[in-house]
């Protein structure tokens, strides 16, 4: 039997998990405007994309309560670029804190990623360290709330090396996959 999907309660299921339409729409992988013109009542939505946004849904209720979550595990001190800033200064923060991957921020809004793999795969545009960081980085790492599973995080890693995390739309943290593996060590050791 197929499941059923109740689009007019989109809305109130995503505010009980506490997921903003943006949240929502990075996590099941389509965009903010498809999320809020289905809780409008303004289109009707392929199959795909609603299947795509209440397994997204029925992930988040599922995991909630159990175990570690994103904010448990992540590191709250997240070091940032401007868009402005030169490729070197990221280069010089990279070395300093040991860290592979930069988020980069306009006016204190996270909008890409600068990594030392953008630096590799770009490196036939790069003619000085002198370029600024906005014309090479990448799209932004995906955003999740604290509140979300490991699981999530394990599923986001097979697209991305780190994962930002938020309370009330604040970047409050990063998630590396070295986080992931410090978890799985303490766990290991328990046993």
């Amino acid at each position: 039997m197929p499941p059923v999907w109740d689009l007019k309660s989109l809305a109130r299921i995503r505010r009980r998990l506490g997921l903003t339409q943006a949240e929502l729409a990075r996590l099941s992988g389509v965009s903010q405007s498809l999320i809020s013109k289905i809780e409008g009542g303004k289109i009707d939505p392929s199959y795909e994309a609603v299947k795509r946004i209440f397994d997204a849904l029925e992930l988040v209720e599922a995991e909630r309560g159990r175990g570690l979550t994103a904010g448990d595990i992540c590191t709250r001190e997240v070091i940032t670029i401007n868009v402005s800033d030169q490729l070197g200064r990221a280069i010089d923060l990279m070395k300093r804190h040991g860290i592979s991957q930069l988020p980069v921020l306009d006016r204190g809004r996270v909008i890409g990623t600068i990594s030392e793999s953008t630096i590799v795969r770009k490196l036939e545009k790069i003619r000085s360290t002198e370029i600024r960081v906005g014309e090479i980085m990448d799209e932004a790492l995906p955003t999740i709330p604290e509140t979300a599973s490991l699981t999530l995080l394990r599923d986001l890693f097979q697209e991305y090396p780190a994962v930002l995390v938020q309370k009330n739309g604040e970047v409050t943290g990063i998630v590396t996959r070295a986080d992931l593996f410090k978890v799985l060590d303490s766990k290991i050791e328990e046993v």
